[in-house]
């Protein structure tokens, strides 16, 4: 039989799958008859075949196993290195992506705090929680505050104010931070006064000197900037401000600066000017 170029390429495309049993029985059937009647196939194959001239497994010498002229297969050493190949490849991808995506958010992120600012994008991120109240119909209304102060120096209720002149309390709170800010302002008569500011002093420490304070005053926790809470006694107008800070900037106050304690927020100012650090709950 004289060889036939399409034959004999579609049977050297088939015979490495029909080696490894890939090939269908149709494929099968055409591989082995034309590799019977076909000696020029036989001989490039380096087939040597059966009584039948079939090629199957069994017939095939190991050395014309491995030796399929056409279609080689490529070495152990050939196939590592191309794995190895693949999963540098891989890396140097997932590398390059991750870089591209890494930088993407950290431009994002400088966008946003460009336009809404850090303090705002903590609150987002940490999905703070912020309640506010400026009536006294929930004076005492703190369920979301976190902290070590039971506000103590608060009245209980107000019923013996003779006037409410303001009241303000915000909270914002999450699971890693809290700013709180609670004002308020009483105006009491001279014989309630006098038993309120009495009440104060005996749970609370007296600025004796007049140093800590502008005004006579005294509190129940100084740290600084952290946390502040102490009451403001206003002798002649027989008014008392009990204020309660924690984490707020100087620039947030929303009562009169001259009622915060004189060195709040100034970390940086001599020893000899600072408060010593006083809180009861702790004591």
């Amino acid at each position: 039989m004289k060889p036939n170029n399409t034959l004999c390429s579609v049977a050297a495309t088939l015979y490495p799958s029909y080696l490894e049993r890939l090939t269908s029985p149709a494929s099968n059937e055409f591989l082995e008859t034309h590799i019977k009647e076909c000696p020029h196939c036989r001989k490039s194959l380096r087939i040597s075949g059966d009584a039948s001239g079939s090629p199957t497994i069994a017939a095939m010498s190991p050395a014309a196993t491995n030796a399929v002229a056409i279609y080689p297969v490529a070495d152990t050493a050939t196939n590592l290195s191309e794995v190895s190949y693949l999963r540098r490849y891989h890396r140097l991808f997932f590398a390059t992506v991750s870089g591209v995506f890494l930088g993407i958010l950290l431009f994002a992120l400088l966008l946003a705090n460009t336009i809404y600012g850090a303090n705002h994008i903590f609150k987002i991120i940490t999905n703070q929680k912020t309640t506010r109240a400026k009536s006294t119909a929930s004076y005492r209304e703190w369920d979301s505050y976190q902290g070590i102060s039971d506000f103590s120096i608060f009245p209980k209720d107000l019923s013996g104010c003779k006037t409410v002149n303001d009241y303000f309390y915000q909270c914002n709170s999450s699971s890693f931070f809290t700013e709180l800010q609670l004002y308020l302002d009483c105006t009491y008569t001279p014989e309630t006064y006098e038993t309120e500011k009495v009440r104060l002093q005996a749970i609370a420490q007296t600025d004796s000197e007049q140093s800590l304070f502008a005004q006579p005053a005294c509190y129940t926790m100084l740290f600084y900037k952290s946390a502040c809470e102490y009451a403001v006694f206003l002798e002649e107008e027989h008014r008392i401000l009990y204020v309660s800070l924690k984490n707020i900037a100087r620039n947030e106050i929303v009562f009169d600066e001259t009622y915060l304690p004189l060195d709040y927020g100034n970390f940086g100012s001599p020893p000899e000017n600072q408060a010593k650090p006083y809180c009861i709950y702790e004591n």
